[in-house]
């Protein structure tokens, strides 16, 4: 008797069991009340005619059954075990972390193991049907919980927290007004804060802590006062370049140089944090500012330090950005204007616009009038190579007596500023020059 044939419904209906339940016929079968001869002879005829391949379903419910019986992650205490089932290659530590989703910033993999095996599954229509190899990775690795690092963390952030806390709220006091299309760049280079000079041993001015202070203070409004003539949009407050003498208690530079030094560390970056913190406050009455904090030889370190401590004072303040990135060199980009500010006692000058070029494409695309501003030298000079402009920045700090015993002297004493408009680049600068013998208040 020839098979009655059958409907496109019943052949539906075959195949949507024999999905659901991965390929078995008794659970399929059972799931649409009819015996196991009755349903058996559907699937058959389903998988004749190329609707359902019941080998791939199979292989595909293996697959999930291991993988969902491998893909485990189990913690006990500071230690923890993670293993996992996949297709994804694995054959480094790297490759494992990423596939087992493992969060490097808590844990850390002490050792880990790998297997790999493969299977076998028909793909497409049965008389047709090909032989698809499908690897399979089944990893596990053995988890330490980063314990130091996390309470040091922790640590940090509740200090922090904690800082914040007895901070005063201090709200935004920048003019608002129409764009003006100017930027003022305040950079005042090499104070050497701390640093101790006496005349009698130089032959030139005293130099200590009070005088930095004092002739800084002088600079800020000496140059605020000169450039009064404009409105601007921003004032860009270049902070670091050797501001403190030394970077540590033991009265010494980041490389560990012995200095002569007017006071304790301690007290020379309380007086030169409230020292800047003034310079910003005056600066912020008359545009928003951006505190750009640059690194010196002296005082690597205590430089991001300061940068730290001013990020807390002018925490949510809109009109006050401390740009305090670990990095060597900073960039800042006002309209046409492209600014790289650093200490200058790294690599060659005259490479520098090609390091611009690299490190900040798009900035270099954008702009026209391209400038890198140092330290280091404590002397005014300018040079250009293919349109770039090369400024080392003089100082303000006093003769010491290393300088003097090695005839570094005669450098003017003297800090600058620069007014940028964001069309036409550098329109005006101003200066202020220490007066010989003794110190403006």
């Amino acid at each position: 008797m020839a098979q009655k044939p059958l409907s496109d419904a019943v052949l539906k209906q075959t195949v949507a069991a024999l999905t659901a339940h991965g390929g078995n016929v008794v659970q399929a079968a059972k799931a649409l009340g009819l015996p196991r001869p009755t349903f058996e002879a559907r699937a058959h005829r389903a998988a004749s005619l190329g609707l359902v391949d019941l080998a791939a379903l199979r292989a595909q419910t293996v697959h999930r059954s291991a993988a969902t019986a491998a893909d485990a992650f189990a913690t006990s205490g500071n230690e923890a075990t993670v293993s996992r089932v996949t297709p994804e290659r694995v054959k480094s530590l790297k490759d494992l972390i990423r596939v087992c989703e493992i969060d490097t910033s808590e844990w850390e993999v002490e050792r880990y193991v790998c297997n790999k095996w493969e299977t076998a599954a028909k793909v497409g229509p049965q008389d047709t049907a090909d032989i698809k190899v499908t690897p399979l990775y089944q990893v596990k690795a053995w988890l330490k919980r980063k314990v130091d690092l996390l309470a040091a963390r922790a640590e940090v952030d509740a200090l922090l927290t904690e800082a914040r806390k007895g901070l005063p709220t201090i709200k935004a006091v920048a003019p608002k007004a129409p764009k003006s299309g100017y930027m003022l760049e305040l950079n005042i280079a090499d104070l050497h804060n701390g640093k101790l000079a006496w005349s009698g041993e130089t032959g030139h001015d005293s130099y200590d802590t009070k005088i930095a202070e004092a002739v800084h203070d002088a600079a800020v409004e000496t140059l605020l006062q000169r450039t009064g003539a404009y409105r601007f949009d921003e004032i860009v407050l270049a902070v670091g370049n050797d501001l403190l003498h030394v970077d540590s208690r033991s009265n010494q530079t980041t490389a560990g140089t012995p200095q002569d030094t007017d006071s304790r560390y301690y007290k020379v970056f309380l007086s030169t944090r409230r020292m800047t913190q003034r310079a910003i406050e005056r600066c912020r009455k008359l545009a928003r500012v951006r505190v750009v904090m640059v690194p010196g030889n002296h005082d690597r370190n205590s430089v991001w330090h300061l940068g730290d401590s001013l990020s807390c004072v002018y925490d949510g303040c809109k009109d006050v950005v401390i740009d305090n990135a670990p990095t060597q060199r900073k960039y800042v980009e006002f309209g046409k204007v492209m600014l790289m500010l650093c200490h200058g006692d790294k690599g060659k000058r005259a490479d520098y616009p090609l390091l611009m070029a690299t490190e900040q494409a798009a900035m270099f695309g954008r702009t026209r009038f391209r400038e890198a501003h140092t330290g280091h030298f404590h002397q005014t000079q300018v040079q250009e190579w293919h349109g770039v402009r090369v400024r080392i920045l003089p100082s303000l700090a006093g003769v010491d007596a290393w300088h003097a015993e090695n005839t570094y002297t005669g450098n003017i004493r003297a800090a600058e500023a620069f007014i940028w408009s964001a069309s036409e680049g550098l329109v005006g600068t101003a200066y202020y020059t220490v007066p010989a013998g003794k110190v403006a208040a």
